[in-house]
């Protein structure tokens, strides 16, 4: 683990030059004003001097996993507690200080990691840690945390914003298409029949939809940990 922060320090160092580097190179003198497209640029440019073409984030040692059990691991597969740092900068020390939105599209960006694979840690596709689903989660919740943020702010129109908080996290706004939904009526006496269900229908599918789980969770592909170099 202590080398893990010593490499992520080395991260931060880097990342914070090339930022740097970037603003200077586009003209740039107040990171708080520029588009969010500007912004993500800058994450692949980021992108392209720190980690592109290296193994930086891939583990080169066994992985300690659930219940502190050692496992031997296919060569590039990602170190998740180095990404999970590198996280903690992009989040903290980058989007956050800039008021810049989160997103999976802008941490891959920065990184190089998949969007689809982000996505599949989130779907516990890796069986050995818990961490690449934290990831994801903490991606998700600081998404939220951010564009409602700017909210708060004021400083742009809010239209937007809860648009896409409505779209991706279920708020309600008059703003949105879903005011507009039609609303639910109760059901009259004559209707309320139709929703008697037989007991032993009901009982029958709860049973066939278990079976149907169960080999869901049973399947040949879910028993992999690892179906390629990208887990």
């Amino acid at each position: 683990m202590e080398k893990v922060k010593q490499e992520t320090e080395v991260f931060e160092n880097d990342i914070q030059l090339y930022l740097s580097m970037f603003c200077e190179e586009n003209n740039i003198d107040d990171l708080f004003n520029i588009p969010q497209s500007t912004w993500t640029a800058g994450l692949r440019y980021i992108y392209k001097h720190v980690f592109q073409g290296t193994t930086k984030l891939k583990r080169d040692t066994p992985l300690i996993g659930n219940g502190n059990i050692v496992y031997n691991i296919p060569d590039g597969v990602y170190d998740y507690d180095k990404v999970n740092y590198v996280l903690d900068i992009y989040i903290y020390d980058m989007c956050l200080k800039y008021n810049k939105e989160i997103s999976m599209i802008g941490f891959s960006a920065l990184t190089g990691i998949g969007v689809d694979l982000i996505s599949a840690w989130g779907n516990g596709y890796v069986k050995l840690s818990h961490t690449p689903i934290e990831i994801y989660e903490k991606l998700r919740a600081y998404r939220e945390e951010s564009l409602s943020n700017k909210l708060v702010d004021g400083k742009r129109n809010p239209v937007g914003t809860i648009a896409v908080l409505n779209r991706q996290f279920g708020w309600a706004s008059p703003y949105t298409a879903d005011s507009n939904r039609q609303k639910s009526t109760p059901l009259t006496a004559e209707q309320l029949p139709k929703l008697n269900v037989n007991d032993k229908q009901l009982e029958d599918k709860s049973n066939t939809q278990f079976t149907n789980n169960s080999k869901v969770l049973e399947s040949p592909e879910n028993g992999h940990y690892f179906t390629d170099k990208d887990v």
